[in-house]
Parts: C-alpha cells; structure tokens; sequence
C-alpha cells in the first residue's frame, strides 16, 4: 500500500482528504498542475495553483478532488478567477466538469494558514484510469481511482 502526500502547496489538502490508497505499481494517485499565471480582468491579476488527488468522496467511494488556489497581486473580494475542472473516465467513458471560482482573499486551510484564495471540486468518477484538465493551468493531469 502507497500514500501520496504533497509536501507543496496542497500538504493541507492532501493531508486530510486522502486515505490510504492501494497503487499497482506506476499508478499515480496524486499531482500537481504547472502553476500559471492569469488576468482575469485590469487590476485583478495573480498566479493560479492546483492540484488533483484521489480522495473519499461523501457518498463514501473513492474520486477525485482539485484544489485550486489563486494568490492575487493585491487582494480584493471583487477579484475573483474561474476554473473550469473537467474529467474523463479513460475506462469506462463516463465524464464531467465543475466551475470552481476562487476568490483572492486568502483563507486557512486546514490548520495551515495560507495567503492563497481556496476553493475545490469532487468529481465522482468512478474506478479506473482518470484524466483531469483544468481551463486556467496547462497541460492534463492522469490518476488511478
């Protein structure tokens, strides 16, 4: 049995949404995005970090999880970023997607206190091999539900 934490910026995330999960060999259960940089409108402008993880979903099965941070430039409840969280199931077809809107006022994560605005999704995906892709981060993320 692997447990995958995030010493990162999702420590806090990670620390309390996963559970031990069994890993076959080179099956990830967790990761990070490549931070990036956005403008969501003049003035309101910072760096988006996210973060995916397979975690117990409340219905008690096992899914997937993002967290997304915003740090603004300066903070302003009015400057707010958008994140579009879609998913696909590669094993059994299934799909959705989520907005995530995270504010720049920063909140506490846990016990961790932090300077980032918080939010995240659940996506109830199923089991198998589940790729995750995010609107304001490049690239795709690939986990083992």
């Amino acid at each position: 049995m692997r447990i995958l934490l995030r010493p990162l910026f999702l420590g806090a995330f990670a620390a309390s949404a996963l559970l031990p999960v069994a890993a076959t060999a080179n099956a990830q259960t967790a990761a990070d995005f490549q931070d990036t940089r956005v403008e969501v409108a003049p003035g309101c402008a910072g760096t988006v970090r996210t973060g995916v993880a397979v975690t117990p979903l409340p219905s008690n099965v096992s899914g997937v999880g993002v967290a997304v941070l915003f740090r603004a430039d300066r903070q302003d409840p009015a400057c707010a970023v958008t994140a579009t969280v879609s998913w696909r199931n590669l094993d059994t077809g299934a799909t959705g997607s989520e907005d995530v809107t995270v504010s720049s006022v920063p909140v506490s994560i846990g016990p961790f206190p932090t300077d980032n605005g918080f939010s995240r999704a659940l996506a109830d995906t199923g089991p198998g091999r589940v790729i995750v892709t995010i609107s304001t981060n490049p690239g795709e993320i690939s986990v083992t539900v």
